[in-house]
């Protein structure tokens, strides 16, 4: 068994990792997959930093032998959709779980392919809301992560950045230097 938790990680924060360690506590899988994506299909980039600048952010965070941080989404078509992520790690494995947060499993029935999708891989869901309505409304099969519910965002990050306040603690501090010094030069 495998999870798969991708994301734009821009930037990747503590509340990524807790949701990681999380994750991997709870389920045990043999391979866990990190997954930046270059060009998510819902996302402005106005504020996207390059892939190369998250990708290796995420390899300083996402450290330890169970984690393995990829570029296999920078290698495939453009727009990164999750189906297509999806049909490559199923030529490989057969037993694959989808790590989302539950704002996207209220949202997941807008993803490209969401069906096919449930075809290749379960969902693993984490909390992001306290009175969890992500959770209550969505009609799909999903297993719940049991886990605190982080209330970070990486927008929120990049929003202390912009009004000079400091993100230590919410970003882990062997790429907090270099992700205030990158976004005061992109906001």
């Amino acid at each position: 068994m495998i999870i798969l938790f991708g994301g734009s990680f821009n930037p990747p924060h503590v509340g990524h990792r807790i949701v990681a360690e999380s994750a991997y506590d709870e389920m045990k899988p043999e391979e866990f997959f990190i997954l930046p994506t270059p060009n998510p299909p819902h996302k402005s980039a106005t504020q996207l930093v390059s892939f190369d600048k998250r990708y290796h952010w995420c390899k300083r965070v996402f450290w330890g032998s169970y984690f393995t941080v990829s570029d296999i989404e920078a290698k495939l078509p453009v727009p990164s959709y999750t189906f297509q992520t999806l049909q490559f790690f199923s030529n490989y494995y057969s037993d694959i779980w989808l790590l989302i947060g539950e704002d996207s499993l209220r949202d997941f029935k807008k993803w490209y392919k969401w069906e096919e999708i449930l075809n290749l891989a379960r969902l693993l869901v984490y909390p992001r809301f306290f009175d969890e309505s992500g959770f209550k409304s969505s009609k799909l099969e999903f297993v719940r992560l049991y886990c605190p519910i982080i209330d970070i965002s990486s927008s929120y990050v990049r929003d202390r950045i912009e009004k000079g306040k400091t993100v230590k603690g919410y970003v882990d501090d062997s790429i907090v230097e270099d992700v205030v010094a990158t976004y005061k030069n992109v906001i």
